[in-house]
Order: C-alpha cells, then structure tokens, then sequence
C-alpha cells in the first residue's frame, strides 16, 4: 500500500471522529454507564460473538451491518442500533487510531499498513460516520398488527354482564366460563371442570401450550363473586346432574371465540376492535395485576393464565386497564412453581446500579 493511502485512509478515520451532527456522539462525549452498556449489548447481537472466547466478531462489510440495522421494525429500534453502532465505531476507530500512531511514531510502517489494511478500520470509518438518519434511506418501517389488549379499549365496565346475558344457544355456558376464568380455547377443548362449594364456585383448567419447560398443566382456583358468577350458578342449579359439580367442554374452542365477536359487534357496533376469548384472557390479567397492586401473590398472573415464567405476564392486560367489578380469582393452586425470570433480572440491574445489596431471597417449594 502506498504511503499516501495510509494518509488518506487515516485522514479519513480522524475526520470520522470529529462530530457533524448535533445528534452525534464523539469519543470525548461522556457516555452514562447504563447508556454504554446498551450500547454494547445492542452492538453484540448485531456482529454476534466468538464462541471460544466471547468477543466480539470484527464486522467485514459495511453493507451487511447496514443490511442488519435495517432489519429493525421500527423507527425506535432502528435509532437504537444506529447510535450503539455508531457509538462502537467511535470507540474502535479511536482505538485503532491510537495503535496507528504509536507505529507511526516508532517508524514502524508495516504495523501502520497492517492496521489500516484491516477490514474493520474500513467498516468502522464507514459507521462511524453514519447517522440514523442514514439508515432510514431506502428503509420501511414494518406495519404493526394491533395487539390483543387493544380489545379492552373502552369497553363499559359492565362488559362481561352485558356480554353473558346476551349469549345464547350452545355456546352460552363455554362463553360464561372464559368470561369468568380468562381459559384458552384450547382448555374449552380439553373441559374446564366447574365446582360448587357452598356458595362459591371453583374451576380446574387443563393447560394447552404444555411442554417441559413451559405451562402448567392444571390450575384450579376460586372463581370471584361476580354478577356472571350468579348468572353460572343459576344455571348449574336448574338440573340436579350440574348442581354440584359439571364439565364445559367444546368441540371447537375458536367458535366460542366467533361467538363472542358476534356478540360484541351486536353490543357495540361502532367498535373497531372485536372481542374474543383472548380478550377476556387479556382482562382476567389486568384484574389480577390491580389485585397485585392491592397485595395479592405477585405470580397471580402467570398462575392464572397458566404459565411458569413470570416474563409472560407482561404480554397481557395492564392494571389500568383492569375497571368495574374484577374477576380476579382466589385459592390458587398451581404444580410448578413460577420463575422468576423479570424479578430476578430487575433485581440484578438494582444490584449494578448499587440501589440494593446483593441479598437474593430463596424461596422453598413445598
């Protein structure tokens, strides 16, 4: 390589550095800890990592970095990956930058020729001038689909009551259970076996979505006293063979669900979002993440909604979500215990951060 080449190729890297956008970070910019850390984790998913010795794979095109970046879905995602890159590249061209010099410096030309020979002093140069901006040329954000929880969206609190008296026909009952219990359509297909006891009424759930690592494969629980639970025992008492004890069982749990959405479109036809059982499912959460908020067993929902692992909680209903009279269950009885994936993970970051002391609670299962 000529030694005009190196001089333009090191030129470039220290122009590379100097800032051109407000937006930009520099080396001489004082990351926050919390910040870098990000930073890097964002940067490692992207180039991945040496199995052997867990550093970081030396990106070897620039292209394919861009290509990555532009993977992301939305414009937040894509401005995330932006500046951890842009962030990483300042940090190694500095660095490569600073091994140059002391080469140069030692007279040593090979080691400066060999250094800005290295395919990552070029990706880095390149990334290390690029904004987010940059990379939104040409990109399309992915069109969102509209979640579940979105169905609870001002429904009147009197929802599951209006709903239940005004299902009918073979789906009446199998519809009154969801409303009441927040099962999958799957665990209509399976049976959901509803008890009385006194005055109250109880329900065992066979879990769908079972493996060895995920789902409880039963859950049983008291039902809340709830206008639709009167409705239910109303209708167990009008035979003998249903008083104390019977199986809802369907054939096909999604015609519960094509139910519910007739009925929800009759009710409140000027709704865009539709309700189903998954909305029931979503709003069995949110009660049980307000009766959380009021000191229940903070693993009520995944209990409930039969999970294992406490992260999957937070795909469903939120507490403000949760309004008029709850349905939130109690007495619950689940064979695996829950993990505590967030608990822990939120634990350790205030353990970094110095907020708390590294005291982890251990908890025996009987």
């Amino acid at each position: 390589m000529e030694r005009q080449e190196i001089y333009d190729r090191i030129s470039a890297a220290k122009t590379a550095l100097i800032p051109t956008h407000a937006d930009g970070a520099t080396v001489d910019t004082e990351t926050p800890e919390d910040a870098a850390r990000q930073y890097e984790k964002t940067v490692r998913n992207l180039f991945g990592t040496d199995p052997a010795t867990g550093k970081l794979i030396a990106p070897s095109d620039p292209a394919l970095v861009i290509a990555a970046v532009q993977t992301a879905g939305t414009v937040a995602t894509l401005r995330k990956r932006a500046r951890s890159l842009r962030y990483a590249a300042l940090k190694a061209l500095s660095a490569l930058l600073k091994l140059a010099d002391r080469a140069q410096r030692a007279g040593n030309w090979h080691e400066v020729e060999r250094i800005v020979s290295l395919n990552s002093f070029h990706v880095f140069t390149v990334l290390a001038q690029m904004m987010p901006t940059d990379y939104r040329q040409g990109w399309e954000p992915i069109r969102r689909r509209h979640g579940k929880k979105s169905s609870l969206l001002k429904l009147p609190k009197d929802w599951r009551k209006q709903m239940a008296d005004e299902v009918h026909g073979q789906f009446r009952i199998p519809a009154i259970v969801a409303l009441l219990t927040g099962c999958r359509p799957a665990e209509l297909e399976k049976g959901v076996l509803i008890e009385r006891v006194g005055d109250h009424l109880y329900a065992t759930i066979h879990g769908a979505k079972v493996t060895d690592k995920a789902g409880q494969e039963q859950r049983r629980f008291r039902i809340a006293d709830h206008p639709v639970t009167n409705l239910l025992i109303g209708i167990m008492t009008i035979s003998d063979e249903t008083r104390d004890a019977m199986t809802v069982k369907v054939e096909c749990g999604n015609s519960v669900t094509t139910h519910l959405r007739s009925v929800g479109k009759k009710l409140w036809p000027k709704r865009k979002e539709t309700i189903t059982i998954y909305t029931a499912r979503h709003a069995m959460a949110a009660d049980c993440k307000a009766a959380i908020h009021d000191g229940a067993d903070p693993d009520m929902v995944s209990q409930v909604l039969g999970h294992v692992v406490d992260k999957t909680a937070s795909y469903y209903g939120a507490r403000f979500q949760s309004g008029g009279i709850s349905v939130a269950p109690t007495d619950v009885v689940v064979p695996k215990a829950i993990k505590q994936k967030v608990r822990e993970r939120n634990h350790q970051r205030a353990v970094e951060r110095g907020l708390l002391k590294d005291r982890r609670r251990v908890h025996a299962i009987p």
